[in-house]
């Protein structure tokens, strides 16, 4: 089972944390630096899940996901927006109201964010663990 996860963030340290994160843990990840090149990347691949910053240049976290919204071969794909800024009742709700699944503040609490992947994925963790140890193991 291969789960596809498009992160958007011009934080290069957050960007590099998440993307080695999730692919030890089997993840297909792929990244952009801002809501532009993320939208791009994000019509190309298909993704399953999008965890994109909220402020962002070029076009913002609640934009990005307002255009997925609005794309009807793009608005099934599951968002996880996430700020270092807006720790706030405003954050959530501009985070909610653009069609957002789940707000996640900075620092990332990582096993937090796994537990909401899987649950937005509706992912059976141990099955997904399993399926990666296999297909790692086969690989070598």
């Amino acid at each position: 089972m291969s789960v596809k996860i498009v992160i958007v963030d011009d934080d290069r340290s957050t960007l590099a944390l998440l993307e080695r994160a999730l692919i030890m843990r089997g993840f297909w990840v792929y990244s952009a630096k801002d809501g532009e090149e993320g939208f791009d990347l994000i019509n190309k691949e298909q993704p399953d899940l999008v965890i994109s910053d909220m402020l962002m240049p070029k076009i913002h976290g609640v934009e990005l996901c307002k255009k997925i919204r609005a794309t009807p071969e793009l608005k099934h794909i599951k968002f996880i927006m996430m700020t270092g800024v807006y720790k706030g009742r405003f954050g959530l709700e501009e985070a909610y109201d653009s069609g957002a699944d789940y707000f996640i503040t900075k620092p990332i609490d990582m096993d937090n964010l796994l537990i909401k992947i899987f649950a937005l994925l509706k992912i059976d963790e141990e099955e997904f663990r399993k399926e990666f140890v296999k297909t790692s193991s086969e690989d070598d």
